[in-house]
């Protein structure tokens, strides 16, 4: 096997076979085509108007309804279809352009229906119910009725409704502060590299060179990454304060127990959930402390830091995976999940449903963007790496969900919720992981593939816990009528340093500074549902290792199932329960198993 090549020269589009690119005319033949749906939604905006102070009448409410999800679907599509164009080449002005457009039309939209909510709140439970049980078609807007009626009690009145609104431009004002200070004002110092060469650390340079074999290089990244923060810190602390009472706010303007309460709210999540995430996974904690001293063995180091913890341990095996290769090793780990989920991916890796290859000026990095009236598109920039192959699987992942749930549910149903929208995307990892380790016969792959894995588990599930037990901390702290300082917010983060990666972690003055710098602590009780994804994941690929074939139909259910339901209870169609430890624990051992066999593999 050989080292991943890497070209300098960025190629152009014309470069590319068009098999490799987008087919972009699924959505619009032309942007002729486009300008004509623009002018359509520009007309039911105006027929949107017409349905105000009428909708106690099913009829008129159901249409009023119909007519909002055409207009929803068809300026989905004029955005996306901008947006896509754009990316491919972010100095194209057209697209540009039209994108602000399309976002603009977006907004008018919205503006033009917020009539609907204010108005139907103003009829009683039984007078909403009795007109959905006579809507044509009553299995469509049964869950949108559903949950209007659910929210109620948290919907104040219209004149504090309107204070609530304006005073969203104040309340965003701790994450537009952090966001410039973290992106424009901050400038990282120089540090020399593994051949003494200085080089500006900036935060993609940092992730590399905590990638370094060079224990010193790794320790003057992280030192000097840190230093703008300490230098700012009492500024990022009366931010994230700020963010937090902000969210107070909030919670006790719309009647809420706790913020905690208020978030988990609007997919009908129990506070349960949350707190046996973390309750059962701090409980055994044992694999992650193993991994951290098996780490410090096989770095051969005297003690294992923090900046420790990203490096390699096998950087050696990292080959050449061409983008074909990728595709038949996909194809060939999605075996267990049927002829008709495989089908359906053959058709998508060759049907132009991705766009695969760098190109210049195009954007970076890799998504999944679904689209009701279509099919998803996936954004890559394959570069022949076993990372970027893991990726493609991922980013399939989420196209084969967006795609079953798309072409099961109605359009008010089709989308899946966050709670729930990592799971596809991880399975096809593991997937992929058990098939590449099965086929492998040279240790040090198997070794490779492991480490890959282990740390992914490590960033997706045990750092994301840890960051939502800190979230839960500093809210219930404020909560209970405390303070937020700088000096406490790292005590805490201190402390679960300690406790999530144990004895064998050496604590550094800088390393805890680490909750300054998480933008997504300003996105209220988000990261734990990468947390809950993986497990349900992890869970589900227990059960199909263990010889329960039976899980695959569930879960293919699941994938087809949208947002027909709130997530908790679609899981435990699939026989998750994420309100029980069992997905949790089935991610430990799943976690403990594979540190135990790179342990065996690399020292037995």
């Amino acid at each position: 096997m050989t080292t991943a090549s890497v070209t300098s020269d960025i190629p152009k589009r014309s470069d590319i076979q068009d098999e490799h690119k987008w087919q972009l005319t699924d959505i619009y033949a032309s942007d002729e085509t486009w300008e004509s749906d623009y002018e359509k939604v520009l007309s039911l905006i105006e027929k949107g108007k017409t349905f105000a102070g009428k909708l106690s009448d099913a009829q008129e409410l159901y249409n009023c309804l119909q007519v909002r999800n055409e207009l929803s679907k068809i300026a989905f599509s004029l955005y996306q279809y901008a947006k896509l164009n754009k990316d491919l080449d972010n100095r194209e002005s057209k697209y540009q352009a039209i994108t602000d457009r399309a976002a603009m039309l977006s907004s008018q939209a919205a503006a033009a229906f917020s009539f609907v909510e204010p108005e139907l709140l103003k009829l009683t439970d039984d007078k909403l119910r009795q007109m959905a049980s006579e809507f044509p078609e009553t299995d469509i807007y049964d869950l949108y009725i559903k949950e209007l009626i659910r929210f109620r009690r948290h919907i104040r009145s219209e004149e504090v409704e309107e204070l609530l609104a304006q005073s969203s431009m104040v309340t965003r004002a701790p994450d537009s502060i952090f966001t410039m200070l973290d992106d424009a004002d901050i400038v990282y110092p120089s540090i020399k590299d593994e051949k003494g060469n200085e080089i500006q650390l900036t935060k993609q340079r940092y992730a590399k060179m905590l990638e370094s074999s060079d224990p010193r290089v790794r320790a003057d990244a992280s030192n000097g990454f840190y230093q703008p923060y300490k230098a700012h810190l009492n500024t990022l602390s009366a931010s994230l304060s700020s963010s937090v009472n902000a969210d107070i706010f909030y919670s006790k303007a719309r009647k809420f127990d706790s913020c905690l309460a208020a978030s988990l709210d609007g997919d009908n999540i129990p506070l349960s959930v949350y707190h046996s995430l973390l309750d059962n996974t701090e409980s055994d904690l044992a694999g992650l402390h193993k991994y951290v001293e098996l780490r410090k063995k096989l770095l051969k180091l005297d003690k294992v830091h923090m900046y420790d913890m990203s490096c390699p341990l096998f950087p050696d095996r990292d080959y050449d995976v061409n983008y074909d290769d990728a595709v038949a090793q996909i194809m060939q780990a999605v075996k267990p999940l049927g002829e008709k989920y495989r089908s359906k991916l053959r058709e998508a890796f060759d049907s132009r449903w991705i766009d695969v290859y760098e190109t210049a000026g195009k954007g970076s990095g890799a998504y999944s963007w679904g689209n009701y009236s279509v099919h998803p598109y996936v954004l890559m920039n394959y570069n022949d790496t076993v990372d970027n192959m893991f990726t493609l699987a991922h980013e399939m992942g989420h196209a084969m969900h967006s795609h079953l749930s798309n072409t099961t549910q109605p359009y008010p149903k089709h989308q899946y919720a966050i709670f729930v929208a990592e799971v596809a995307s991880t399975l096809n990892e593991g997937l992929l992981l058990e098939h590449l380790l099965k086929k492998s016969t040279d240790k040090q792959d198997k070794l490779y593939l492991l480490n890959r894995h282990i740390d992914n588990t490590v960033g997706t599930f045990f750092n994301q816990i840890m960051y939502a037990r800190f979230e839960l901390r500093i809210h219930e702290e404020v909560e209970k009528g405390g303070a937020l300082s700088s000096d406490l917010m790292t005590s805490i983060w201190k402390e679960l340093t300690e406790q999530y990666y144990g004895p064998g972690l050496t604590i550094d003055e800088m390393s805890i500074l680490k909750w300054s710098r998480i933008p997504h602590f300003y996105m209220t009780y988000y990261v734990f549902q990468y947390a809950t994804s993986y497990a349900a994941s992890q869970a589900i690929l227990t059960k199909f290792l263990a010889g329960d074939d039976s899980v695959i139909e569930k879960y293919l259910g699941l994938l087809s199932a949208g947002g027909s339901d709130y997530p908790i209870e679609l899981l435990k169609k699939c026989d998750v329960d994420m309100g029980t430890a069992d997905p949790v624990k089935a991610t430990l051992k799943l976690f403990a198993d594979q540190v135990n066999e790179m342990e065996r593999l690399a020292l037995g």
